[in-house]
């Protein structure tokens, strides 16, 4: 059984979770969304795809689902990767959004991170001038040029042990599958 982890990166927090996903799978390899195509996707039996989430949409999901009736036999485990924890509002929102509620897949979403460096010019400056003007009516007493400093160091939250939830589902269901093509 093959495994394909298919990822979109903006900031690089998808592409460390592809990366670390596939030390964790057995015969699995990655690459960018740009290379998805029907012969790669022909052999596999797991797929996987990452994207960054941004505005309740997760960043090159339109493109992996355009050949889902390709994989829509396999397994099919996607993961959405953002700044703030997720509740289950915020789950059935994406959910809407992406219209996944018409496709047969498992969603997961895992805590990136922040990497104001690469962002472009247009929307840091948007970004600081929204903190500057929130520090101005903010109390918390904390300096905008010491919130700005801080916007160039890189903040991650990305875990091997983020992951942990959907390797273990890959898993069982790697194991049931292996079981019903013995049996």
């Amino acid at each position: 059984m093959n495994t394909i982890i298919f990822y979109k990166s903006k900031t690089g927090f998808t592409k460390e979770y592809a990366e670390l996903l596939e030390r964790r799978l057995v015969d699995s390899e990655i690459q960018p969304i740009e290379k998805i195509n029907r012969k790669i996707l022909l052999d596999k039996d797991f797929v996987f795809f990452g994207g960054p989430l941004r505005g309740n949409v997760i960043l090159g999901l339109k493109k992996f689902l355009k050949h889902y009736k390709e994989i829509k036999d396999k397994d099919i485990f996607v993961f959405a990767v953002g700044m703030q924890p997720v509740d289950q509002e915020k789950k059935d929102l994406v959910i809407t959004t992406n219209n996944l509620d018409s496709y047969h897949i498992r969603l997961y979403f895992l805590q990136g991170g922040l990497d104001f460096t690469k962002f472009g010019k247009f929307k840091k400056k948007i970004i600081m001038y929204a903190l500057k003007e929130e520090s101005k009516k903010s109390d918390s007493g904390i300096p905008f040029e010491q919130i700005e400093s801080r916007l160039n160091e890189r903040i991650s939250f990305v875990s091997s042990s983020n992951l942990d939830r959907m390797v273990d589902v890959y898993h069982k269901v790697k194991i049931s599958k292996s079981n019903k093509n013995n049996g």
